[in-house]
């Protein structure tokens, strides 16, 4: 497998998780960059990344980058990646199809320290729990249980009065196959609104998107780099004037064949 940012031939390495189990990533030697399998990132532990980095041997003149980052393994192009497990600054690459992650050494560093200090923290805050919940768990499991349990019929209802107002708006909604990755959506509302779209393969891995930045009754969104024969769930977010958002139910779409 070619190396995305240089060109250069991938190594191999395998690599130590902090449970003793072992795997294989594919690193650059020549740029520092490693590409991940899908998960694999989560599981690398810091100081592998150290022992890796030595294992890099930087040529005197600079490596030549290339414009369009593509996936080793099934050459698409690679999409930045973000989200809330990546710290601002930090810049990884998806593959669209095959959710392999590409990262520089410097971004995969950066990456993995706020990922070890947010387990620390959170490892810190459990061991201090203990020591206090002999006396207040039982109480604040019933009072938390009578919270969530409000909470929860309260969003509910808020969330299906959205939909029902999201519904009344839109009209003409349709989905059109341009091509096996690429999808057009289209829709009406009564009302001039602006409008955003989430869409993704499950309901836990979605990607936002702005339809109409201003407000408008006509509105309309290419979404592409999606994946062949597959379906889609999405939902429409439209925003008044005064920034108050309604959203509607959720609609699903499949790609067509390559």
């Amino acid at each position: 497998m070619s190396c995305p940012s240089c060109g250069y031939q991938l190594q191999k390495l395998t690599v130590t998780t902090d449970a003793g189990g072992k795997f294989d990533i594919d690193h650059c030697g020549r740029c520092g960059g490693t590409w991940f399998d899908p998960y694999e990132i989560n599981r690398i532990p810091y100081h592998e990344i150290s022992r890796i980095a030595h294992l890099t041997v930087l040529p005197k003149n600079t490596p030549l980058f290339t414009e369009n980052l593509l996936c080793p393994r099934c050459h698409k192009i690679l999409a930045e990646y973000s989200g809330e497990s990546v710290p601002a600054g930090v810049s990884l690459f998806r593959c669209p199809k095959c959710h392999g992650i590409w990262a520089t050494q410097k971004a995969l560093a950066s990456f993995k320290r706020e990922q070890d200090a947010r387990v620390k923290e959170y490892k810190a805050r459990k061991s201090a729990f203990p020591a206090l919940s002999m006396v207040f768990v039982p109480t604040l499991f019933v009072l938390l249980l009578f919270v969530a349990t409000y909470i929860t019929v309260t969003n509910l209802s808020k969330s299906q009065e959205e939909r029902v107002q999201a519904a009344a708006q839109i009209t003409q909604l349709q989905t059109v196959s341009l091509s096996p990755t690429k999808e057009i959506v289209t829709f009406k509302t009564k009302s001039p609104l602006v409008s955003r779209i989430a869409y993704g393969v499950s309901s836990f891995d979605t990607i936002q998107a702005d339809i109409s930045k201003t407000p408008k009754t006509e509105h309309s969104i290419i979404l592409i780099n999606l994946l062949p024969d597959t379906t889609y769930l999405f939902q429409i977010v439209l925003i008044d004037t005064s920034g108050r958002k309604i959203t509607a139910p959720v609609a699903t779409f499949k790609t067509g064949n390559q």
